[in-house]
């Protein structure tokens, strides 16, 4: 191997280019950028910039605000950055592949030393010309070929399983909007029954609501797989064939205008002192155990040896809310999060900005995480925002919020037919955690030669 420093082998660049000329989805900023070298979200907000940095396709992009977060990407696309994002491209092909400067930058060395040669406290920038003097030690071409093949073939299967699990989630959301938002096959009936069908067609409509399936698809399915169908049946019967109003609301026959919490206890975390020690393999659920929009991170667990309360303990399956939102969380106030199983750790607490929604009967436990994750569970909760900087939850915001309680016999066909999805969901989450392992150790003796 060789050394270099990094301004050897790569060139920041600062070429400009009008905003208008990109769309919003090829813009990135540090906010859209993930931790943990996770990628890039799609841009939410569309900032007040007349001109941002162009970048291309294979470039590596660097966040310099809290360098810590490790928010670094490797671009799949062109487009533009903010002034916050740095852009590296590799000066020689022959000397560093785009891919391996990629694999630098991640490196846990390079990354420590931008965040101790950072300047300013509250918002801390890496020092790019102390990054340009960075030395690296470069092995050769076929070599870099190699780490490359090993690292991106985990980082590849890291994002499938979160791909897949992307889709699971909209399954979930998909069936929950459609029986207890849209009120799909209760409507099915009733325009059935007010079109003068029997109701006999009346259930076969709801059973095409809830299947998706044509009455030809539903015959065969009544040959192929006679149980499947009658489990169909029962379920599309257990949907009321009438609509009424309710407070103004028009809500099916029987089913209830009920506040969250009528069914279930909302706990608050507490602020943990170092000096309340007790040795327990326990971790904090924090803000950062929040996704941006919502969403579960195994990684985002704080190790605690402190006490705790019994209750502010949370479990496999449970629903959290984050009750806090600053700078560094960046727009999870509000969200909802299921607590998925973690090996590593025998329990799990709660800390003071986070709450669990423990409900009186399991049944609801995935009809509300899908509930919290609706558009008005959101925007009820921002109305009881309080603060600037920081914001915080009112303690009002998630027990009044009011919801279309169904029949106990759909809320538990809803738990039954959920249940296998968000098992698959957190397999997938914990095989994520352990590939990242392998990753970052990969990576680590990749670039250090210890192994070939």
């Amino acid at each position: 191997m060789s050394k270099y420093c990094l301004s050897d082998i790569a060139d920041f660049i600062s070429e400009k280019v009008d905003f208008s000329s990109i769309e919003l989805e090829e813009y990135i900023s540090t906010d859209n950028m993930l931790p943990d070298f996770n990628g890039i979200t799609l841009s939410s907000v569309e900032p007040s910039l007349n001109k941002c940095t162009k970048f291309k396709a294979n470039d590596t992009l660097f966040s310099n605000i809290r360098t810590y977060f490790k928010k670094v990407w490797f671009a799949d696309f062109d487009g533009g950055c903010s002034p916050d994002v740095i852009v590296m491209r590799t000066k020689n092909e022959e000397l560093v592949l785009p891919e391996f400067l990629y694999l630098l930058i991640c490196s846990e060395d390079f990354i420590n030393f931008t965040v101790m040669s950072s300047n300013g406290a509250k918002m801390p920038r890496g020092d790019k010309k102390a990054m340009l003097k960075y030395e690296f030690e470069i092995p050769s071409i076929e070599e870099q070929k190699i780490a490359i093949n090993h690292y991106f073939k985990i980082k590849e299967k890291i994002q499938l399983n979160t791909q897949i699990n992307q889709t699971l989630e909209q399954i979930a959301q998909a069936l929950f909007k459609s029986w207890f938002v849209d009120f799909d096959p209760v409507r099915a009936k009733v325009q059935a029954l007010s079109d003068g069908l029997s109701l006999e067609q009346a259930e076969l409509a709801a059973m095409q609501a809830i299947s998706g399936k044509t009455p030809e698809e539903l015959t065969a399915l009544s040959q192929a797989q006679p149980d499947r169908y009658a489990e169909l049946a029962e379920t599309a019967k257990a949907f009321p064939c009438e609509m009424v109003e309710v407070d103004g609301v028009e809500v099916p026959k029987g089913w209830e205008v009920k506040r969250i919490d009528e069914i279930a206890n909302i706990i608050k975390g507490k602020s943990y002192k170092s000096s309340e020690l007790e040795k327990s393999k326990t971790a904090l659920v924090t803000l950062k155990s929040f996704n941006r929009g919502g969403g579960y991170r195994l990684d985002g667990l704080k190790e605690y040896t402190g006490k705790y309360k019994p209750e502010q303990e949370v479990f496999a399956g449970e629903l959290i809310i984050a009750y806090t939102d600053v700078t560094q969380a960046a727009d999870v106030i509000g969200k909802p999060a299921m607590v998925m199983s973690d090996s590593n750790y025998k329990h799990l607490v709660i800390s003071l900005d986070v709450g669990v929604v423990r409900p009186f009967n399991d049944v609801y436990k995935h009809f509300l995480y899908c509930l919290a994750m609706t558009d008005s569970f959101q925007a009820h909760t921002k109305s009881f925002c309080t603060g600037t900087t920081v914001l915080h939850l009112g303690k009002d915001a998630v027990p009044s919020f009011e919801f279309i309680n169904p029949s106990n016999k759909l809320l538990h066909v809803f738990y039954k037919q959920t249940s296998p999805i968000f098992e698959k969901i957190n397999l997938h989450i914990e095989e994520n955690k352990n590939l990242e392992k392998v990753k970052d150790l990969l990576l680590s003796r990749l670039l250090s030669g210890e192994i070939e």
